[in-house]
């Protein structure tokens, strides 16, 4: 009997995958903040921070200098407070993923032909331990752990977490902390190009992180790239955003679902 083609699948999530993502953020974030915080205002003061130390590593003025290391230590401390609360959010299980979550990889996911990675944008560990909890890949035939790829990296570093418009080369980091990031950004498009199905889960691809949209439209200019598949509430905005990341020369199915009706697809 002929076997059915195996693919290669990318689940790639982000945020909207995990019930609470921004609690533990407000909740490291509040004691340097004077305002009331929710997840929209963590992102922009995150954002802006970013700005701020770019800002002050990159400019000569007199004491620019010592206003980057300031500005530097008060980044790692942030960082610090945000992968101590994450930690402790994941232990208690006030970060979980959605109801929809397991239904999403028995129908998109998991196949005895299929291969999977996991590329995610979260600072936690909570789908990465899920999904080889309730399965296992025979991709890259290493071992059953699904391989996964923290694009803005983990808690279990801090100093090495993402935070909003970070990108792979900045001046207030060390060479060698750039070259690392780098690389890992340079395996993931190389994987992607593998692939031929991508599944995007609560990911907005906000176009504050331009350099995560290019390493997607990096690994989709690929002939092997045959669909992208997009669970979202609003996966039509996503779905716009999307069509803007591939590549004309090797055409694509766009297709959505909302992650409460995973039986009623929108071609796009």
């Amino acid at each position: 009997m002929k076997q059915p083609k195996s693919d290669k699948i990318a689940f790639i999530v982000g945020a909207g995958a995990v019930e609470n993502a921004w609690l533990p953020i407000i909740k490291a974030l509040q004691p340097f903040y004077k305002q009331e915080l929710n997840g929209d205002a963590a992102y922009c003061f995150l954002a802006r921070l970013v700005y701020l130390v770019r800002f002050s590593a990159t400019n000569t003025y007199d004491g620019a200098k010592e206003r980057a290391i300031e500005a530097v230590a008060y980044f790692n401390k942030l960082k610090q407070a945000m992968a101590r609360e994450l930690k402790i959010a994941q232990r208690s299980g006030l970060l979980r993923t959605r109801k929809e979550f397991k239904d999403i990889l028995y129908k998109f996911i998991f196949s005895e032909h299929h291969q999977a990675i996991l590329i995610t944008t979260n600072w936690d560990k909570v789908i990465d331990h899920k999904i080889n909890e309730l399965g296992e890949s025979n991709y890259p035939y290493s071992g059953s752990d699904i391989q996964t790829y923290h694009i803005h990296g983990d808690f279990d570093e801090p100093q090495e977490m993402y935070l909003p418009s970070e990108i792979v080369a900045e001046a207030y980091r060390t060479k060698s902390e750039n070259e690392k990031m780098g690389s890992l950004h340079s395996s993931i498009w190389r994987t992607l190009e593998e692939c031929n199905i991508s599944v995007l889960y609560g990911l907005s691809l906000d176009p504050l992180d331009a350099e995560l949209s290019q390493t997607l439209t990096a690994g989709w200019s690929s002939p092997n790239i045959r669909e992208i598949i997009i669970i979202d509430p609003d996966h039509a905005k996503v779905a716009n955003r999307v069509k803007f990341l591939t590549d004309d020369r090797y055409p694509v199915k766009i297709v959505g679902y909302h992650p409460a009706d995973l039986d009623t697809p929108v071609h796009y």
